[in-house]
Order: C-alpha cells, then structure tokens, then sequence
C-alpha cells in the first residue's frame, strides 16, 4: 500500500494487482476537521454535545432497569400506588431516551451530508419538548420528594412554598419551549427554570435533613443509628442532579441566549438529557436502599433488646421480632417507625413515630 499527499489530501493506493494486469482505484481520506473549517463549533459542540448527551442517556437508563427490576423484585409487598408512581416513572424515562436517540439519530446519520441544515431542527417539536419533558420527570420526582418530606414534617405549610417553586420552574420550562420553537433562540425562562429546580432540590434537601436531625434526638440509641443511615442517604441522592442543576445554571448564564456551537451550549446538551434519567435513578436508589436499612435496623434492634434489663423487656423484645421482618419504608406508603423513649419517673415506654 503506497502513501501519497496531492493537494493537502491523503490517498491511499494499493500495489497494481500484476496477475490481473489492473489497478485498483484511489481511496481519498478526508482530512480530520480542522478548528478554522466553519462547521467546526457545529459538529465538535452541537452534535457532540448531542451525541455524548444520548450516551448518557443510554448508560443511566440502563442502571435505571436495573433498579426497576430490583424494585419490583424486593418490594412486592408494597403498595399498588408506589408501584404505579415507579411505572409511571419508568414510562417517562423510556420516552425521553428515544427522543434523546431520535435527535442524535436524525442530526448524525440523516443530515450526515448537511450538517449546518441541523441548525433549523431546534425548531422541530421533537427538539423543542426536549427541556419540558425533562422538566416532568424531574418535577415528578421532587413531587415524590414533597410527598415524603409531608410525611415526615406532618405540616403542609412547610411542603407549600417546595411545590409552589417547583410548579414556576415546570411552566418556565414550557415556555421556554415554546420561544425556541417561535425564535430559535433561548430566553431567560429557562435560567428561571434551572434556578426553580436547583432551589427546590436544596430546600428539600435542607428540610428533610432538619426533621431528621429533630426526631433523631428523641430516638432511642439503637434507632439514632437508622436516622443517622436516613440523613447519610437523602444528602447523598440530592447531591449528583442538584450539583448538575447548578452547572446547567451557570452555563446557561455564561453561554447566553443565542445558541451557539461553543463549549458551555455543549455541556448544557450533555445535562439536558443526563438530568432526568439521574433524577429517576436517584429515586429508585432511595427506595431500594430500604432493603439494607431493614437488616441494620433489625440487627441493632436485636442487639439493644439482648442487652436490655428493663422488667419490660420481655414484652419489647417480643414486640421487636414481630416488626423486625417489615420493610423499612421512606414514605407514608409504609412508614418509617422510630422508637423514642419518654421518662417519667422511672417508667420508659417505647413510642412509635412515622417519619417519612
């Protein structure tokens, strides 16, 4: 095979077949995209942003059936209106990583041959529900979070400004929907958007850390240790979609209203379609993680009931392996039940709380 350079072109060309008497055509290797050609920021940012953003996708969602299916495995007993929230869940996702792929598929295989025609596609309806259906899931998932957080605060007034703020960023995140579709251009709606979502992932973070760290300090020393597993566990779900919020956000404010072909617009692709199926993943991580809170609660419960010398003990223990097999829930589809302890005199009696 012969190497050959003619006009900044690379051709490969193979040995003249002698048997045959012929020779086999040139193979003309284009040369790799170069940071002056003007498509450049168009196929390194958009349609890389895109393509890397689908892989995501891709990725996520299949952690996310893995998930499903250990949930529907282990928590057979729950009830009929937790697994519809999951399937209804797990519906949503499936349909944003086919529009997540049909966009990918479209911008890189059909207009392969076009790629500054990709440019009008912002306008397409297939583009432009792509930030308001991810706008529901993550609005579904907080909901699922306020729902908890009622449940474990017992007051309304506290979940009523979460769902006040969450509600703005799902109606900022349509319209803005619908500027881009009109303008091809982005709007301040959608930094309202990310910044409603990202405040309302932190103030339910914050709350539900709050009331946690309350009824810990009325726990029984075996319970405080299941507390403690609570708080370690709400910290650590909220932490990958609001820190991705939160970069969306200063992106979105670095890279303007115009939506260029550059590095921040790019990075803003890659989350757009990466945060919901991570806000999904976050929720069946919590509700899978009840399946480990059970054993650490029931081993801890055993090991407080062997050493207790109260003449009550008997009973408690009693008490303790009858609800020692019940899953441990985090919503009121199942409470949470924490054992404080309450003195009087030299009385001590168990008193169950249902906290999430």
């Amino acid at each position: 095979m012969q190497t050959t350079i003619e006009g900044g072109s690379l051709y490969l060309r193979p040995p003249a077949a002698k048997s045959l008497g012929a020779s086999m055509p040139a193979v003309s290797v284009l040369p790799a995209l170069s940071t002056n050609d003007p498509l450049y920021g168009l196929i390194y940012y958009t349609l890389g942003g895109w393509f890397i953003g689908m892989s995501g996708v891709l990725l996520l969602e299949g952690i996310l059936i893995s998930q499903v299916n250990n949930y529907y495995s282990w928590y057979s007993e729950d009830s009929l209106h937790l697994k519809m929230a999951v399937a209804g869940l797990f519906i949503l996702t499936i349909l944003k990583t086919i529009q997540s792929f049909a966009i990918t598929w479209i911008n890189s295989i059909l207009y392969m041959r076009d790629p500054a025609g990709t440019v009008a596609l912002f306008k397409e309806w297939y583009q432009v529900v792509n930030i308001p259906l991810g706008a529901v899931i993550a609005a579904y998932v907080q909901s699922y979070y306020c729902y908890r957080l009622y449940k474990l605060s017992g007051k309304w007034f506290y979940i009523a400004p979460l769902v006040v703020v969450m509600i703005l960023g799902l109606v900022s995140a349509i319209i803005t929907g619908s500027v881009i579709a009109k303008s091809g251009k982005s709007s301040n709606w959608f930094a309202i958007h990310v910044s409603c979502t990202f405040v309302t992932d932190v103030l339910i973070t914050a709350a539900s850390t709050f009331f946690l760290v309350k009824a810990r300090e009325k726990a029984l020393s075996h319970t405080k240790k299941l507390i403690s597993g609570l708080i370690k566990i709400c910290c650590q779900t909220a932490l990958p979609a609001t820190t991705a919020t939160l970069l969306e956000l200063i992106c979105s404010r670095i890279g303007g209203k115009a939506l260029k072909p550059q590095a921040t617009n790019s990075i803003i692709l890659v989350l757009l379609n990466t945060v919901p199926i991570l806000y999904a993943n976050c929720m069946l991580y919590i509700l899978n993680t009840r399946r480990s809170l059970r054993s650490a609660d029931a081993s801890a419960g055993l090991g407080n009931s062997n050493s207790n010398t109260h003449p009550s003990g008997s009973r408690s223990r009693q008490q303790w392996r009858s609800n020692a097999a019940a899953p441990v829930e985090l919503s009121s589809l199942g409470g949470v039940h924490v054992h404080t302890q309450i003195e009087t005199g030299e009385t001590t009696s168990g008193v169950s709380e249902s906290l999430l």
